[in-house]
């Protein structure tokens, strides 16, 4: 073989591997492209989600405030709260001293007392301490009766236990 053969075949080759590699690199390039274009698209999406989700829960609050109001509570009082509650301060127990009696309260048999077990369950967001409920049905009626509102939500004495939050919001709409 002589020495131009092989030139001329060491020439190819070489030129051969050039174009894979330019190939491949822009096939690479083309790929990472792609990968950005999903995740911009992917990040507009979940910032999309986002948003719709914080206007649905500031239209809930809109809501929620104004179901408030009309039942009496101020803009003030509902501050508040929520001030002492992100606090994790004791929601004030005793508005005033107006007595309910126990028996014309209907017992709503759905408080449930926690398992003993070293870890407390954890808190799904559908119920609600029977002692916190209590405190915010007192706070919303002005009754200082603890006993007969913890009796109202189904509570037994003094036992730590849970109620549903659907079974507070009717209890608030008795009255």
């Amino acid at each position: 073989m002589s020495k131009k053969d092989n030139d001329t075949s060491t020439s190819a080759r070489i030129r051969d591997n050039q174009r894979r590699s330019r190939n491949r690199r822009k096939e690479l390039i083309e790929d990472l492209q792609r990968r950005v274009r999903d995740y911009e698209l992917k990040g507009i999406e979940a910032t999309q989600d986002m948003q719709r989700a914080a206007r649905r829960v500031a239209n809930e609050n809109v809501g929620l405030r104004t179901l408030l109001a009309q039942r009496g509570v101020t803009a003030v009082d509902v501050d508040a709260f929520l001030q002492a509650f992100n606090n994790g301060e004791v929601i004030s127990i005793a508005r005033s001293t107006i007595a309910t009696d126990p028996a014309s309260v209907p017992v709503a048999a759905q408080c449930v007392t926690p398992e003993t077990t070293s870890m407390p369950p954890p808190n799904s967001g559908l119920e609600i301490s029977c002692e916190t409920a209590a405190a915010i049905i007192i706070d919303m009626r002005g009754d200082g009766d603890i006993e007969a509102v913890r009796a109202s939500l189904g509570c037994k004495g003094r036992e730590a236990c849970t109620v549903r939050n659907s079974t507070v919001l009717q209890i608030m709409d008795e009255r």
